[in-house]
Protein backbone atom coordinates (compact mmCIF):
# COMPACT_ATOMS: atom_id res chain seq x y z
CA UNK A 1 0.00 0.00 0.00
CA UNK A 2 1.06 3.55 -0.61
CA UNK A 3 0.40 6.76 1.25
CA UNK A 4 -1.62 9.52 -0.37
CA UNK A 5 0.27 12.72 0.51
CA UNK A 6 -2.87 14.87 0.13
CA UNK A 7 -4.48 13.40 3.24
CA UNK A 8 -1.83 11.02 4.68
CA UNK A 9 -4.20 8.09 4.14
CA UNK A 10 -3.07 4.75 2.80
CA UNK A 11 -4.17 4.32 -0.82
CA UNK A 12 -5.29 0.70 -1.35
CA UNK A 13 -3.81 -1.03 -4.39
CA UNK A 14 -5.98 -3.00 -6.78
CA UNK A 15 -4.56 -5.88 -8.82
CA UNK A 16 -6.06 -4.90 -12.15
CA UNK A 17 -4.61 -5.74 -15.54
CA UNK A 18 -5.80 -2.81 -17.64
CA UNK A 19 -4.51 -1.54 -20.96
CA UNK A 20 -2.33 1.52 -20.61
CA UNK A 21 0.13 3.58 -22.57
CA UNK A 22 2.95 5.82 -21.42
CA UNK A 23 5.64 8.09 -22.75
CA UNK A 24 8.41 10.15 -21.19
CA UNK A 25 7.40 13.83 -21.00
CA UNK A 26 8.48 15.53 -24.23
CA UNK A 27 8.54 12.29 -26.24
CA UNK A 28 5.96 11.90 -29.04
CA UNK A 29 5.93 8.07 -29.18
CA UNK A 30 3.51 6.18 -26.93
CA UNK A 31 4.39 2.71 -25.58
CA UNK A 32 1.55 0.24 -24.90
CA UNK A 33 1.55 -2.13 -21.93
CA UNK A 34 -0.69 -3.45 -19.14
CA UNK A 35 -1.02 -2.39 -15.51
CA UNK A 36 -0.13 -4.89 -12.79
CA UNK A 37 -1.79 -2.92 -10.03
CA UNK A 38 -2.91 0.63 -9.36
CA UNK A 39 -4.23 3.02 -6.74
CA UNK A 40 -5.21 6.65 -6.57
CA UNK A 41 -1.56 7.48 -5.88
CA UNK A 42 0.23 5.46 -8.56
CA UNK A 43 0.57 2.49 -10.88
CA UNK A 44 2.82 -0.54 -11.36
CA UNK A 45 3.35 -1.74 -14.92
CA UNK A 46 5.76 -3.50 -17.24
CA UNK A 47 7.89 -0.95 -19.10
CA UNK A 48 9.50 -1.78 -22.43
CA UNK A 49 12.69 0.16 -21.71
CA UNK A 50 14.85 1.37 -18.86
CA UNK A 51 13.34 4.41 -17.13
CA UNK A 52 15.39 6.40 -14.63
CA UNK A 53 14.05 6.94 -11.13
CA UNK A 54 12.69 10.48 -11.14
CA UNK A 55 11.77 10.39 -14.85
CA UNK A 56 8.44 12.09 -15.58
CA UNK A 57 5.84 10.23 -17.65
CA UNK A 58 2.52 10.91 -19.31
CA UNK A 59 0.24 7.94 -18.63
CA UNK A 60 -3.19 6.93 -19.95
CA UNK A 61 -5.00 3.95 -18.40
CA UNK A 62 -8.20 2.59 -19.94
CA UNK A 63 -10.85 2.19 -17.23
CA UNK A 64 -13.54 1.03 -19.67
CA UNK A 65 -13.65 -2.46 -18.12
CA UNK A 66 -14.25 -0.99 -14.65
CA UNK A 67 -16.96 1.45 -15.78
CA UNK A 68 -18.40 -0.54 -18.70
CA UNK A 69 -18.28 2.71 -20.70
CA UNK A 70 -15.34 4.49 -22.36
CA UNK A 71 -13.31 6.13 -19.57
CA UNK A 72 -9.62 6.60 -18.88
CA UNK A 73 -7.22 7.98 -16.32
CA UNK A 74 -4.87 10.67 -17.64
CA UNK A 75 -1.85 11.17 -15.36
CA UNK A 76 1.46 12.91 -15.03
CA UNK A 77 3.61 10.53 -13.03
CA UNK A 78 7.13 10.09 -11.70
CA UNK A 79 9.09 6.82 -11.81
CA UNK A 80 9.94 5.72 -8.25
CA UNK A 81 11.33 2.23 -8.92
CA UNK A 82 12.20 -0.16 -11.72
CA UNK A 83 13.30 -3.81 -11.55
CA UNK A 84 14.23 -6.00 -14.54
CA UNK A 85 12.00 -9.10 -14.92
CA UNK A 86 12.66 -11.08 -18.11
CA UNK A 87 11.80 -8.92 -21.15
CA UNK A 88 9.88 -6.28 -19.19
CA UNK A 89 11.01 -3.91 -16.48
CA UNK A 90 8.55 -3.82 -13.60
CA UNK A 91 8.06 -0.10 -13.01
CA UNK A 92 6.35 1.80 -10.20
CA UNK A 93 5.25 5.37 -10.84
CA UNK A 94 3.72 7.89 -8.43
CA UNK A 95 0.98 10.12 -9.84
CA UNK A 96 1.86 13.79 -9.57
CA UNK A 97 -1.49 14.77 -11.06
CA UNK A 98 -4.37 12.80 -12.59
CA UNK A 99 -7.92 13.13 -13.85
CA UNK A 100 -10.68 10.93 -15.24
CA UNK A 101 -11.83 11.54 -18.78
CA UNK A 102 -14.97 10.08 -20.33
CA UNK A 103 -16.60 10.19 -23.73
CA UNK A 104 -19.99 10.38 -22.01
CA UNK A 105 -20.35 13.35 -19.61
CA UNK A 106 -22.92 11.39 -17.58
CA UNK A 107 -20.29 8.73 -16.78
CA UNK A 108 -17.79 11.38 -15.69
CA UNK A 109 -20.40 13.05 -13.45
CA UNK A 110 -21.31 9.69 -11.93
CA UNK A 111 -17.62 8.99 -11.16
CA UNK A 112 -17.18 12.40 -9.53
CA UNK A 113 -20.31 11.90 -7.42
CA UNK A 114 -20.08 8.22 -6.50
CA UNK A 115 -16.49 7.12 -7.13
CA UNK A 116 -15.42 4.36 -9.46
CA UNK A 117 -15.88 0.63 -9.15
CA UNK A 118 -12.18 0.50 -8.24
CA UNK A 119 -12.22 2.98 -5.36
CA UNK A 120 -13.02 2.85 -1.69
CA UNK A 121 -14.94 5.59 0.11
CA UNK A 122 -11.70 7.29 1.20
CA UNK A 123 -10.49 7.63 -2.40
CA UNK A 124 -13.38 9.50 -3.98
CA UNK A 125 -11.51 12.77 -4.42
CA UNK A 126 -11.07 13.41 -8.12
CA UNK A 127 -9.24 16.55 -9.21
CA UNK A 128 -11.05 18.73 -11.71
Amino acid sequence: MTTDPANNAVAPRFSLRLPMRYRPVGDTRWRSTITENLSSSGVRFGALEPLAVGAHLEIEISMTAAFLKPMRVIARSEVVRQVADNDLRVTAARHVDYRLEADDPNVEQFARTHGSACETDSERRLPK
